[in-house]
């Protein structure tokens, strides 16, 4: 019997129109050919509906990382009954690598210590001085331009003179142990407000539920990753560490997540096949 992926690529490398080998294109006619709807991979497989679109259209900018397309892309063709290699060996993604280093290299690399840079420095700099001069200068004209306002200031400390009566009422009303009292109650009720907000801060609890296959990655303040993995359905976590966190959930359908013991709602933060949140 001849094997479904090796005929799927048979056929791109006959085709007259030579082109780069789309996995998304075999895996849509591997399920065409069987007879299946996208619903169908949908309840099979238990990923969105949008994720197996931008999977069998190649924008992979809508699916999570690499292991999770990789993973996604494993299970698709087990299901599509084809042999997965060819398929992850295609896919056009390079691999994993940590992002702050290349981002670290790709700001390092534009700017060498040239004369040209130099001497651009020197220019913007002779800019930023010239307008700070300019702004100095007209304040300093503004201001002479202005000698009527001492006149004014008289004017302004002459008036609490004309009204003796109401400050004699406001000073006789109260008695000294109502004026002292209600500033001490309310920063005492202050102090106790920051306590507890700052001890809320040192640690805070996640727990997360699983109805389905879904990707999830949480990482706390301290930037350390809590949580990086595929978790199977019926599966439970349960996450310690300081806030904020930022969470990254690939199938929110099949996930409910509790934040300090109460439920948050997914849906507002998905966005194009994954939902990103931050906790506080």
């Amino acid at each position: 019997m001849d094997n479904p992926s090796e005929n799927i690529l048979n056929d791109a490398s006959n085709n007259v129109d030579v082109r780069p080998f789309s996995v998304g294109a075999a895996l849509r006619e591997a399920r065409e050919r069987l007879g299946l709807s996208v619903a169908d991979v949908e309840s099979r497989l238990k990923f969105a509906s949008r994720q197996i679109e931008a999977l069998e259209t190649d924008n992979f900018t809508r699916l999570p990382e690499i292991f999770f397309v990789r993973r996604f892309v494993r299970s698709y063709a087990k299901l599509l009954q084809l042999d997965p290699d060819p398929l992850l060996a295609a896919l056009p993604i390079a691999p994993v690598q940590p992002s702050l280093h290349a981002a670290s290299i790709a700001i390092e690399v534009p700017f060498p210590n040239t004369y040209a840079t130099r001497r651009l420095k020197i220019i913007w700099l002779a800019i930023g001085l010239v307008a700070v001069a300019i702004t100095l200068i007209f304040f300093v004209w503004l201001n002479r331009g202005k000698p009527v306002m001492p006149q004014a200031t008289v004017e302004t400390l002459e008036l609490p003179a004309v009204m003796p009566t109401p400050a004699s009422v406001v000073i006789a009303v109260p008695s000294p142990d109502a004026l002292v009292a209600p500033p001490e109650t309310s920063v005492a009720a202050e102090a106790v407000k920051i306590e507890s907000n700052s001890a809320s801060k040192q640690s805070a609890s996640i727990r997360l539920t699983f109805d389905a296959d879904s990707w999830v990655k949480v990482t706390d303040n301290d930037g350390k990753i809590l949580l990086s993995q595929l978790n199977s359905s019926g599966s439970e976590q349960h996450l310690k560490g300081r806030p904020p966190f930022s969470v990254v959930i690939g199938n929110i359908n099949g996930v409910r997540l509790y934040y300090q013991g109460k439920l948050v709602e997914l849906a507002p933060f998905y966005n194009g096949g994954t939902a990103r949140l931050r906790l506080e």
